[in-house]
């Protein structure tokens, strides 16, 4: 039996966290309050929200969006951290979904696995070059480019999320890389 792919893992989870935001919005689109993030509840004890909004949504284009850009980490990066890959993925999520907890109003409702794609990818690129003294290009390319277009270019797109991914991966990689001798994750 092969080893587990945690890039295509996460790509499963936003696929199921995608039809359950369907589901939801199909049957009440109110529930989506409750499964998503809504910052006045999460201000009001529903602590939960900050975990399940990383993975439910009903937007197609957060869906869609979302899972080819971890379909390309995967082809650029081939899930060489395994399972760290999933940890980077879930703390840039929480961490992401914090920063729009303090940078958005109360009535804000966000979702969507972009914190924690844009924790991977920037633990990947800074990772490497912590490491290895070698900045992957292709990877720095693909951070920029992907910010720039969801942050730039589209509207309704949350902003502090994708900071908050992007700082939470460079941390971990230079935690990471200042604690590992071996230059292995």
């Amino acid at each position: 039996m092969g080893k587990l792919n945690y890039s295509f893992l996460i790509i499963s989870l936003i696929v199921i966290g995608f039809i359950l935001g369907e589901i939801e919005y199909l049957i009440n689109p109110y529930y989506l309050l409750y499964s998503e993030q809504f910052n006045y509840l999460v201000f009001h004890g529903f602590f939960y929200e900050v975990i399940t909004s990383i993975f439910v949504t009903n937007s197609f284009a957060d869906f869609a969006f979302n899972s080819i850009s971890m379909y390309v980490i995967y082809l650029l990066f081939r899930n060489k951290a395994g399972r760290l890959e999933l940890l980077v993925f879930l703390a840039g999520g929480i961490i992401g979904n914090v920063f729009s907890l303090f940078f958005y109003p109360l009535i804000t409702l966000s979702a969507g696995a972009s914190g924690g794609i844009f924790a991977i990818l920037s633990f990947y690129v800074f990772y490497d070059f912590v490491k290895e003294r070698e900045l992957g290009i292709y990877g720095l390319l693909y951070l920029l480019v992907v910010f720039l277009l969801s942050d730039v270019f589209l509207s309704n797109v949350d902003v502090a999320a994708h900071i908050g991914g992007i700082l939470s991966g460079i941390t971990i990689a230079g935690g990471i890389s200042l604690k590992s001798k071996s230059g292995k994750y």
